[in-house]
C-alpha cells in the first residue's frame, strides 16, 4: 500500500474531491486508496511482472466485478504497479463506440491512442498515445547517448529488427528520425499513422509503407507493437481492457466475434510473437453467461476457476465480487483511508478517534444491506460526504439518524447513475 506521507497535499485532495464528486477512483494515485486488493496486486508483480522482463512469456487475466465492484480501480492500481516496473500500458474503455471488441482494426486504434511510457510519481496529466510514447523514448536517448549515436542505432540495429509487420517498424524508424532531426512534417504525418488515424498511402509512399491497419491485420499491428517495445528495450506492455457495464444486450453475431478475439488473444499470450505482454480483460459477471458460453475453450478455461491469489497465483480469473474482506470490514478500512487522505489534503485535524467512529457507523449501516459490490462506490461518496460536513460545520459524533440521511442520498444519488447507464 501506498505511503500516504509520500503524497503531496495537492494530490490528497484531488483524490478526495474526484472520489467524492463521483465516487470513482482518481486516475493517478490510484494506490494511494487501495484496499482489499493487495494481494492479488503482489500476486501478479512477483509471478507475472518481474518474470516477463526476464523473458517469461505473455499472460492474460480475466477480471470479473459487478457494476461499481471496483474493476476501474484495480486497473488504474495494475497500470501504476506496471509503470513502476517500467512497463509501457494501455488502458482501454470497451464500448461498441468506442472501441468495440469484436472490430480488430478498432481495437489497435484504441490501443494506440492510448499506450503510454510510464508516468511520473506524481504526474497527474498523462501524454497517452504511441506518438508521444516514441517521442519521449528518442528524447531520453538523445540525452543519454547523444543525436548521433541514437540515429545510427535507428537506422542501423532498430530498422533490421524481426518483427511481423514490416510497414509498422518503417513508420516507427522514420517517426524517430523526424523527431531527432526536427521535421515536423514527417513526424506528423507519421504519428498520425501510428496512432491509427485514417492516411492515405499516397502520404506513406515515401517511407515505403504499403500497409494501413484494417480488420485483418489489427492484430498483426498489436504483435508487433509488443515485439518492438522490447527492440527499444522496454520491459513488456500491459494491456488493460475494461469493459463497460451494464448488461450485454449486444446481437449474438458480435458477441460470438467478441469471443473469437478474446480467444485469439489468449491464444497470442502463449506465443514467442506477443512477447512480454499482460492482457487483462474487465468485464461484468454476464460476461461469463452471456459471451464466454459461445466459445467452449473459453468457457472451459475461466468457468468455475478458482480466484487468483497467493495459494492459486496461475488462476486465469480475478473475481473482486469474492474478496477475503467481508463487506463492512472492507468499508471501514476504504473509510480510514479517506480519513488519511482528506486530512493530509485539506490539512485539518478532525479528531481521527471521533471520525473513525462516525465511519465505522456508517460502514455497518451501508455494509449490512449491501446486495452487491457496487455498493462501495455508494459508500466512498457518503464517506467523503460525511467527511466535508464535518470539516466546515465542526466535529461531532452523529447520530443513527444522520448516517441514515448520509447513507440514503449516497443511495438514491447511484440508484440514479445506474438506471442512468447506457447498455451496450
Amino acid at each position: 500500500m501506498k505511503d500516504l506521507q509520500s503524497l503531496l497535499p495537492s494530490a490528497a485532495a484531488h483524490i478526495v474531491q474526484r472520489m467524492g464528486e463521483s465516487g470513482q477512483p482518481p486516475e493517478r494515485q490510484a494506490l494511494a486508496v487501495n484496499v482489499g486488493t493487495d494481494e492479488i496486486l503482489a500476486t501478479l508483480r512477483t509471478e507475472y511482472l518481474v518474470p516477463m522482463k526476464s523473458g517469461r512469456n505473455s499472460s492474460f487475466k480475466l477480471v470479473q466485478a459487478t457494476f461499481g465492484g471496483g474493476k476501474t480501480q484495480f486497473l488504474h492500481c495494475l497500470r501504476e504497479l506496471s509503470e513502476a516496473e517500467g512497463f509501457a500500458t494501455a488502458l482501454v474503455g470497451v464500448s461498441p463506440k468506442e472501441c468495440p471488441f469484436d472490430d480488430a482494426a478498432r481495437i489497435w486504434r484504441a490501443v494506440a491512442r492510448t499506450v503510454e511510457m510510464p508516468a511520473g510519481e506524481e504526474a497527474f496529466v498523462r501524454r497517452p498515445g504511441l506518438d508521444h510514447l516514441l517521442r519521449q523514448f528518442a528524447e531520453s536517448r538523445v540525452e543519454e547517448f547523444g543525436k548521433a549515436e541514437f540515429t545510427d542505432w535507428v537506422q542501423t540495429e532498430l530498422a533490421r529488427a524481426a518483427v511481423e509487420s514490416t510497414s509498422f517498424l518503417r513508420a516507427v524508424v522514420a517517426f524517430l528520425k523526424a523527431t531527432t532531426t526536427g521535421d515536423s512534417g514527417a513526424e506528423d504525418t507519421l504519428g498520425d499513422y501510428l496512432r491509427g488515424e485514417a492516411v492515405p498511402l499516397s502520404e506513406l509512399a515515401d517511407y515505403r509503407i504499403r500497409e494501413l491497419p484494417n480488420d485483418e491485420n489489427g492484430f498483426r499491428f498489436l504483435r508487433t507493437l509488443a515485439q518492438v517495445l522490447r527492440h527499444l528495450e522496454l520491459p513488456g506492455l500491459v494491456l488493460l481492457f475494461d469493459e463497460m457495464d451494464r448488461t450485454m444486450s449486444l446481437p449474438k453475431r458480435k458477441k460470438r466475434a467478441i469471443g473469437d478475439n478474446l480467444r485469439q488473444m489468449i491464444d497470442h499470450c502463449g506465443q514467442a510473437v506477443f512477447p512480454g505482454v499482460l492482457l487483462v480483460y474487465a468485464v461484468p459477471p454476464e460476461f461469463m453467461t452471456q459471451v464466454v458460453v459461445e466459445y467452449p475453450a473459453l468457457e472451459q478455461r475461466l468457468k468455475h476457476a478458482a480466484g487468483l491469489g497467493p495459494k492459486s497465483p496461475l488462476a486465469p480469473l480475478i473475481d473482486l465480487d469474492h474478496l477475503p474482506l467481508p463487506t463492512v470490514q472492507l468499508f471501514r478500512k476504504i473509510g480510514e483511508r479517506l480519513l488519511a487522505l482528506y486530512q493530509r489534503g485539506y490539512s485539518v485535524d478532525l479528531d481521527s478517534d471521533l471520525q473513525l467512529q462516525n465511519l465505522q457507523h456508517l460502514s455497518r449501516t451501508l455494509g449490512e444491506d449491501a446486495l452487491e459490490t457496487g455498493s462501495r462506490r455508494t459508500f466512498v461518496k457518503a464517506a467523503v460526504s460525511l467527511l466535508a460536513n464535518q470539516h466546515h460545520e465542526g466535529k461531532r459524533r452523529l447520530s443513527d439518524a444522520d448516517i441514515e440521511r448520509l447513507a440514503r442520498a449516497a443511495r438514491d444519488a447511484d440508484k440514479r447513475v445506474m438506471e442512468g447507464e447506457r447498455e451496450i
